[in-house]
């Protein structure tokens, strides 16, 4: 522990948010497996809820299973976001290392993990780790307030960094050539901040709170949809022009497509019932279709990237050394 504080100390980067990102989303996607899965009352599932006596045939080992990673994944993201956290502003004090980063228009979306992975955080919060704690579970909405102004700050701060980042893109003539999958980074983000915001506008009973989620919702909804769009096509265009994949080390960048897909269709399904009552619109109807379009086109994209990179995941990726774009594998 001493060894990986002082080694973020000494060499922090942003990207090692990736690694924090990483382990929230495994403890969530435990955590989705049984609240689907095992019988319980109204909201969200707790540990309380599985009676291990009556479990039957694989479910006992199942679901062990499932609650020792999730217990792990939640330890691992809480101990990582702390040391990284203390990296971090350690780093910001470095005024002419943050500016490097920022006006590089190559590097500058790897500031975005960070918001990714406190983003992560509080769906961390929420769920998992309300699973394991009756206390949290049992004070779900007096959180809302509280976690509408985390989401407050991780909103302004996306929107003031992307407003950074393209003013760098567009003061000059740039190469789009040389960008890769890695550039979605910033749209991974834009997907987080959003499945925290819709999170709060489905959870809260209080109307307010859940209208002002909504509404800063599909702000973010749109703008990050918007540089999906547009990043895709000149990711397409690079591709299609070069008639070659990448270098090995940005490869598995290529699955942060299969998230990201996930990420926004998750926030469109759960946002008609707020926007009901907010607006009287009723797209009740296209939230099934969304969520499945969403994890079609992730799927899709998951057994192309597959095929895509068969020769790499067979013979390179265990072999080469590490680099962060391997996170987009988790």
């Amino acid at each position: 522990m001493k060894n990986l504080v002082e080694t973020v100390r000494s060499n922090f980067n942003p990207l090692f948010f990736q690694a924090s990102l990483a382990a929230g989303g495994v403890a969530l996607m435990a955590f989705n497996y049984l609240q689907f899965d095992v019988p319980h009352g109204q909201g969200l599932i707790r540990l309380s809820d599985i009676t291990w006596p009556n479990l039957q045939g694989a479910q006992l080992p199942l679901y062990a299973t499932l609650v020792a990673i999730m217990l792990v994944a939640v330890i691992v993201h809480s101990v990582l976001t702390i040391v990284f956290l203390r990296g971090l502003f350690s780093w910001l004090g470095n005024r002419q290392a943050v500016a490097g980063l920022v006006n590089d228009p190559f590097k500058n979306v790897t500031i975005f993990p960070v918001l990714g992975s406190l983003a992560m955080s509080a769906n961390v919060l929420w769920a998992p780790l309300g699973f394991f704690v009756p206390w949290v579970a049992s004070r779900l909405q007096s959180l809302m307030l509280p976690s509408l102004v985390f989401y407050g700050v991780l909103f302004v701060f996306l929107f003031f960094l992307e407003q950074k980042v393209l003013r760098v893109w567009f003061s000059g003539s740039l190469d789009t050539s040389k960008f890769n999958f890695v550039w979605l980074l910033d749209v991974f983000a834009f997907g987080l901040v959003a499945l925290t915001g819709s999170g709060i506008a489905v959870t809260s009973q209080n109307q307010a709170i859940a209208a002002v989620a909504s509404v800063a919702t599909v702000a973010t909804l749109v703008v990050g949809l918007s540089l999906l769009a547009l990043k895709l096509f000149y990711l397409a265009r690079n591709q299609i022009r070069a008639k070659r994949l990448p270098d090995a080390p940005v490869l598995p960048a290529f699955f942060l497509l299969v998230p990201i897909f996930c990420l926004f269709g998750l926030s469109l399904y759960r946002l008609p019932s707020p926007f009901l009552a907010l607006f009287s619109l009723d797209i009740r109807g296209l939230s099934s279709f969304i969520i499945s379009l969403a994890y079609a086109g992730a799927i899709a994209w998951a057994v192309f990237a597959l095929v895509l990179l068969g020769n790499y995941l067979k013979n390179q990726f265990l072999k080469s050394p590490y680099s962060a774009p391997q996170w987009g594998l988790v």
